[in-house]
This record gives C-alpha cells, sequence and structure tokens, in this order.
C-alpha cells in the first residue's frame, strides 16, 4: 500500500488540477452566454453614443484578446477580485461575503442537527432492527426523504406562520434590523426567522443521514468479528461502540464531507421560498437579472468547496480505515 504522504500529494495535485478546470470552465461558460454585459450596465437606449460602449468595453478589458481576459481573470481570482455586481454596483466580494453569513447561519446550524438526529435514528433502527421503532423511523426517513423541499417549506409557512402566526413567514430579521452589534433582542429575533426554513431543511436532510447510517450498521453486524465479539461476552450496547459503530462511522464521512459543501452552497429552494437572503436565493435573483459577476463567484466559491470536501472526505478515509487503497 502507498505510503500516505504520496497519497496526500496525489490529492493535492488532483484537487489542484481540478480547482484549475473550474477556473477555466467558468470563465469559458459565462462568454458563451447570450448577451453583452456591457450592454447590460449602461443606459437602454437605442441611440447610445458607440463611442461610450467602447470606452465601457475597453474599462472592463473586453476588446483584448480571449487569452488576456483569461489570464487577467485568473488572477483576479485569486487576488479575490470579482468586479462590481451589476445589480447594485457594488463590489460582489462584499455581497458574497455578507450572503455567505446568512447562509453559514442557516445551513451550518440545520447540520448540526441533521447530522446528530440522522446519526442517532439511523444507529438505533439498526440496533433494533424488525422493531417498530426500526419500521416508523425507516418510513418517515423515505417519505421525507422523498418529499420536494419547496413543498415542505411551503406547507411550513402556510400551518406555521398563515395560519398559528407563531413564526414570520419570510427574511432573516425583522425589516430594518441589523445583525450588528449583536444583543439579546436581536438573537431572539434570529432564532425565530431561523426556525421554519431550519426545520425545512433538518427534516428533509435528517432522511439521508438515517438511511445511510442504517444500511451502514445492518452491513456491520453481519461480520464475523461482531460475532466474535458478542460470543467473548460483550454487552451489545459496548459491542455497538466500540465495535459496530466506528466501522459503520466509514460511508458517513463521505456524506458529512459533502454536506460541507451543501453548508455553502446554501438550499436554494428553502431560501428562495423563505426569501433568505443567503447565497442561495442571491443566486437564484442573479440568474433571473444575468448578474454574471455574481454568479461567476458564487459559482466559483462553491465549486471549490466541493474540491475541498472531496479531499478531506479521500483523506480522512485513509486515517479511518488502512483497507482503503487510494489509487
Amino acid at each position: 500500500m502507498r505510503s500516505v504522504r504520496w497519497i496526500l500529494f496525489r490529492k493535492v495535485v488532483n484537487a489542484l488540477i481540478t480547482l484549475f478546470i473550474v477556473i477555466a470552465l467558468n470563465f469559458v461558460l459565462f462568454h458563451v452566454m447570450p448577451g453583452n454585459p456591457v450592454r447590460m450596465m449602461i443606459p437602454q437606449k437605442p441611440n447610445i453614443d458607440p463611442a461610450y460602449v467602447d470606452r465601457m468595453m475597453e474599462k472592463f478589458g473586453l476588446d483584448q484578446p480571449l487569452y488576456i481576459q483569461f489570464f487577467t481573470y485568473v488572477k483576479n481570482v485569486f487576488s479575490l477580485e470579482f468586479g462590481d455586481s451589476f445589480r447594485t454596483q457594488t463590489p460582489v466580494k462584499d455581497l458574497v461575503l455578507n450572503d455567505l453569513t446568512w447562509t453559514l447561519i442557516l445551513m451550518g446550524t440545520s447540520s448540526i442537527f441533521m447530522v446528530l438526529i440522522g446519526m442517532t435514528m439511523g444507529i438505533l433502527a439498526a440496533w433494533k432492527r424488525g422493531s417498530w421503532f426500526d419500521t416508523s423511523s425507516l418510513g418517515f426517513s423515505l417519505f421525507f426523504y422523498a418529499m420536494p423541499t419547496f413543498w415542505f417549506a411551503m406547507m411550513l409557512i402556510l400551518v406555521f406562520a398563515l395560519q398559528l402566526h407563531w413564526f414570520p413567514t419570510s427574511g432573516e430579521l425583522p425589516i430594518g434590523m441589523k445583525l450588528t452589534p449583536l444583543t439579546l433582542d436581536k438573537i431572539f429575533a434570529l432564532l425565530d426567522h431561523l426556525f421554519l426554513p431550519a426545520v425545512s431543511l433538518t427534516v428533509g436532510s435528517i432522511a439521508a443521514f438515517s438511511v445511510v447510517m442504517r444500511s451502514s450498521l445492518v452491513d456491520v453486524m453481519t461480520e464475523d468479528y461482531i460475532t466474535t465479539a458478542r460470543a467473548k461476552g460483550l454487552s451489545e450496547l459496548r459491542m455497538l461502540k466500540e465495535h459496530a459503530v466506528p466501522n459503520a462511522m466509514l460511508p458517513m464521512v463521505t456524506l458529512i464531507a459533502m454536506d460541507l459543501a451543501f453548508v455553502v452552497g446554501g438550499a436554494f429552494q428553502t431560501e428562495f421560498v423563505f426569501d433568505y437572503e443567503g447565497i442561495g436565493y442571491s443566486t437564484v435573483v442573479a440568474t433571473q437579472q444575468s448578474d454574471y459577476p455574481y454568479l461567476q463567484a458564487a459559482f466559483l466559491i462553491i465549486a471549490v468547496v466541493v474540491i475541498f470536501a472531496n479531499f478531506v472526505a479521500d483523506i480522512s478515509l485513509v486515517y479511518l480505515d488502512p483497507r482503503v487503497k487510494m489509487k
């Protein structure tokens, strides 16, 4: 088996190659899309001075050869300069960082609960295989896993916001309230607005973690070493804790690592339904309004996180299971 250092080197190289391909595709895709970005930024008048259009093209470097534009784009990417948003005429970097803050608050909170609750349900279902809990939890998981996220979000709004008036229908904070400086009143207001979006994300995602954990643990509990552990007189709880669960965690490593990309990418449907202005919501709006600079920045960030998540998952599997051979 190859050394861990060689595996790490190979994975770093592969990640860098993938990152370069993503950067190149991110450049090419937005250059072949229909429409002229400069025409979107200037007044939509039929008699606009062609010289003004030419000056704008020169300002943004669009009069340069394509390869010069690409090298300029790569340099700007590594300096986190994505230009100004077509919608707001403000730096894209500031917009993305602000939207990312709200997405991390929502998705980070949801991820903690979906992992903990989903794994616990999966472990208990596998341990009590064939029991009423196993049957009901599996039915719950399959039902909510198949349910469209946007439909479930709208049902939560209909019942708990419009009918019962327990929670607000949209937004991340009351109108006019800023997150900073953080006070106790703002924390309660944030939790009030966060509850329904977080529930809509958590309930659906619990199903995936529960089903994967249950399936993995059921397979592990049929192995010979589990039978040997029982024959030695180990209690079911100790056998589960020390032998079954650690080995069943291997598939969960990949799922949890990929959830990191889900956190940064945001839940587009949920954020849009709840009018929660995270990176998912803003990406949908930017798509509708052809805000190419924002879309380039958002897609690149999401792609980088996916690459990083895969890298972390691969390396974690090597350390957790020496039997894993990386090619």
